[in-house]
Formats: C-alpha cells, sequence, structure tokens
C-alpha cells in the first residue's frame, strides 16, 4: 500500500494540483477579458490595452473615461452621487483590490499613477451632519502619484502634485505638494524627492 501512498502523494496530486491552477487561471483570465468587453461598452471612452478584473462596480458609466494601459483589479468602486461628476483616469495608471474612488466633484487621475490595495478618495462631503446636503470638490491626482495602501484622501484635498506618494495608512486632508512624501493621521509632508535628471 505505501507504493500506493507514494504514487498518489508525489505524482497523481501534484499533476491534478496544476491541472487545476491551470485551469482555474485561465477561467480567470476569460472572465476578466469579458468584463473588459462588457465595461468598454459601457464607459465613455477607454483607450487600448485596458484590463479590468471582473467584480468592478460603477455608477454613471458615461462619465467614466480611461486611458491607454490602464489596469483594474477586483473589487473596486467607481461611483458618483451626481449625473455631473466626471472621472478621467490617464493612461498607465494602476488601481489594486478594493478601492473605492467616488467622483461626484469630479476626479482627474494622472497618468503613471498607483492606488494601493483598500484606498479610499472621496470628493464630497457633509460637513459634521451626515443627512446635510453634500458639498462637491473637484480632485487632480497628478502624474506619478503612488497613494499606499489604506490610505484616504479627503473632499478637501483638491490637488495631489506630480510624483508624490502618500504612506500606507495616511488621511490626507488638505493639497499635497509635488515631489514629496506625505504620511500620518492627518498627513503631513515629512520629506521632499529630489526629482530624477
Amino acid at each position: 500500500m505505501e507504493w500506493l501512498n507514494h504514487i498518489w502523494n508525489r505524482r497523481l496530486c501534484g499533476v491534478l494540483g496544476a491541472t487545476s491552477f491551470a485551469l482555474a487561471a485561465v477561467t480567470r483570465k476569460v472572465l476578466n477579458l469579458f468584463t473588459t468587453i462588457i465595461v468598454r461598452g459601457n464607459f465613455q471612452k477607454i483607450g487600448d490595452r485596458v484590463t479590468i478584473y471582473r467584480g468592478i462596480y460603477y455608477q454613471n458609466p458615461s462619465n467614466i473615461k480611461l486611458g491607454n494601459d490602464v489596469f483594474i483589479r477586483s473589487h473596486v468602486l467607481l461611483a458618483s452621487e451626481t449625473k455631473t461628476g466626471v472621472l478621467q483616469i490617464d493612461d498607465g495608471v494602476t488601481i489594486n483590490d478594493h478601492c473605492w474612488i467616488d467622483f461626484s466633484g469630479s476626479l482627474l487621475i494622472g497618468s503613471g499613477s498607483f492606488l494601493s490595495r483598500n484606498v479610499s478618495i472621496e470628493t464630497h462631503d457633509h460637513g459634521i451632519d451626515p443627512r446635510s446636503k453634500p458639498e462637491y470638490r473637484a480632485l487632480k491626482i497628478g502624474k506619478g502619484v503612488w497613494i499606499g495602501i489604506g490610505a484616504v484622501i479627503l473632499a478637501n484635498v483638491g490637488t495631489i502634485g506630480d510624483n508624490s506618494i502618500i504612506a500606507a495608512g495616511s488621511v490626507v486632508t488638505k493639497p499635497v505638494p509635488k515631489n514629496c512624501i506625505v504620511a500620518g493621521v492627518p498627513a503631513r509632508v515629512i520629506r521632499d524627492i529630489l526629482p530624477a535628471n
């Protein structure tokens, strides 16, 4: 019986496991391609080489524009409480799993920016009463910005400058200059980044 266990555990289980893994990968690839095709028919504009994973949620798709080489992973929410809010995601932007992106007040994400997992971006605010009429504010995220895991960008920010880094877990409450690192709750500039020559 030992020889049978050896064959099953060392060879057959490995083959079955590898086959199962390969089939799951192919299935995911097909479902993600199908999601991208469906979204392409709904959004106002989608560039070339865009990949959108299944499990994306969105509102007002006719106000969403994606550039070339955009990559959006699973369980991302693109939402707007208004019909006038516009979301523009420029070329080469990556948005990772479980990001919440509100574009009620309009949002521009500049080319080459990277949003890590669980990032939350708000473009409207209710002040101190959650039932009050919201105030909508536009937000511009510059080029090459890296927003770390779990960071929160609140409605008052207005601009995040080019090539800035928002540290993981930060809560951004005011404008961020270009070429710097901000961290903390509330976030503040902790270091400047020298531009690459």
